[in-house]
């Protein structure tokens, strides 16, 4: 297929990844999230690379494609380069309400609350295994951020932070004070709303 400026807004999804990677891996891709959107925002490193066809190296190619549709997202969406508000930082990961399973972002911060970086630290289920501190931690430590939010979300809808979330949210406040850095929230983002555990007084 000649691919060119008018004719490719009228490409099915299927189509479009077809130019990308092999029919086959496509069309399951497909069959598996049902749009390219789902699959971009949905589609963890480790589902990938069960998928017929893709394997380590196309399942990163993919990765490396949704977060440049993120990002793109994010600038269209004229989103906060500085968090002043837990709103802000809903904001920035609202597309988090929309994923199929619990995911555990970060956002590093400088002194002035302006963004130095934002990754997933952990997917799946969130415990105090996954979530120990220690990666997340090293890497703020890198990135010399003066302050973190947490920020995850619960598939169910439901922003109400659960006990496991309290305990983990003061485990690593604790860690943060003997490094000196910060945590300045814990966002949990439900469907289409979120709670803050600074507003809540648990912080």
């Amino acid at each position: 297929m000649k691919l060119n400026q008018t004719n490719l807004s009228g490409m099915a999804d299927e189509e479009l990844l077809a130019v990308i990677l092999e029919k086959s891996v496509a069309r399951e891709l497909m069959a598996e999230y049902g749009s390219v959107q789902q699959m971009l925002w949905q589609a963890s490193k480790q589902e990938l690379e069960t998928i017929k066809g893709i394997g380590v190296a196309k399942a990163r190619k993919i990765q490396c494609i949704a977060e440049i549709a993120k990002r793109v997202y994010r600038m269209n969406n004229a989103l906060p380069p500085v968090i002043k508000t837990p709103g802000d930082a809903f904001k920035r990961m609202e597309d988090m309400q929309f994923l199929a399973v619990e995911q555990f972002r970060v956002i590093y911060l400088n002194t002035k609350n302006g963004i130095i970086a934002e990754e997933v630290v952990a997917q799946g289920t969130i415990n105090s295994t996954i979530v120990g501190g220690r990666e997340l931690f090293r890497r703020a430590v890198r990135l010399l951020a003066a302050s973190i939010i947490l920020i995850h979300n619960h598939p169910s809808g439901d922003a109400q932070p659960s006990q496991e979330d309290i305990v983990i949210t003061r485990k690593l406040v604790e860690a943060g004070k003997l490094l000196d850095i910060a945590i300045l929230d814990h966002i949990i983002i439900g469907r289409g709303k979120f709670e803050s555990l600074k507003e809540k007084g648990i912080l």
